[in-house]
């Protein structure tokens, strides 16, 4: 009973120094292994489940497919969500001239499935297709929900 008791106060005070608790565990597998994996879960499950309560959705990417041209007069923006549900993102768009000057820039909302992708569609007004060399599209697709 002595011996338990002793165990047990060693192993406790083990788990407050990682080195100690190493060694006690090689000298007592059965209670130093269930111990110290209980102790494992314990720690991440509320770190996982605090998680999963205040996360938030994560950017997703956008990316130009294809940019306007006279004969089909819109651009295509394709939208990837890495979130594990559906979401909804604002896609910062423009059309632009060969300087690199924004002949026109618009915000569009697009709703993705869970770890999906989907393309939206930006058109362009006549009299830019004149100006127009090159369609920009910023990167990072805000999250809205």
């Amino acid at each position: 009973m002595a011996m338990v008791v002793l165990a047990l106060t060693g192993f406790s005070s083990g788990h407050k120094s990682s080195g100690r608790h190493k060694s006690s565990h090689r000298d007592s597998d059965s209670g130093g292994g269930c111990s110290s994996s209980r102790q494992n879960h314990d720690s991440y499950t509320p770190r996982t489940t605090s998680t999963r309560r205040s996360s938030t959705l994560q950017d997703g990417t956008a990316l130009v497919v294809s940019c306007a041209t006279k004969a089909i007069p819109y651009a295509t923006v394709e939208v990837t969500n890495p979130n594990s549900r559906q979401a909804t993102f604002e896609v910062e768009f423009a059309f632009a001239d060969a300087a690199g000057k924004a002949l026109s820039s618009q915000t569009k909302r697009i709703t993705v499935p869970a770890s999906g992708t989907s393309n939206v569609q930006v058109k362009a007004s006549p009299s830019l297709l004149a100006e127009l060399d090159h369609c920009q599209v910023e990167p990072e697709a805000d999250v809205v929900n």
